[in-house]
């Protein structure tokens, strides 16, 4: 499914049982459901999207790949990439 808007963002989610992942991201950054999925670009709700991103390729049970992330944000793929790398380099700078 290629998602085009929060709703259906939110209903991929769900769908393939991420959404605790999402509410417990959004919760911790102080950033809304719909903010996170949907086109918002300020960098609270950016950085908030990477760590999403880095938390769904970083699940034990399921390996998602790139492609598979951005298809379901509507995002291109090497987008999702930056994005994990970010938070990658976001987490090395707190340890240390």
């Amino acid at each position: 499914m290629i998602a085009t808007g929060a709703e259906a963002v939110i209903g991929e989610l769900r769908r393939r049982g991420l959404f605790e992942l999402l509410a417990s991201v959004c919760q911790r950054r102080g950033v809304l459901l719909e903010e996170l999925c949907g086109p918002a670009r300020a960098r609270s709700v950016a950085r908030a999207r990477h760590e999403l991103w880095w938390s769904i390729r970083a699940l034990p049970d399921r390996h998602y790949s790139y492609p598979e992330i951005a298809r379901m944000f509507g995002r291109d793929s090497t987008t999702v990439l930056h994005g994990v790398a970010a938070h990658q380099r976001f987490l090395a700078r707190e340890r240390a």
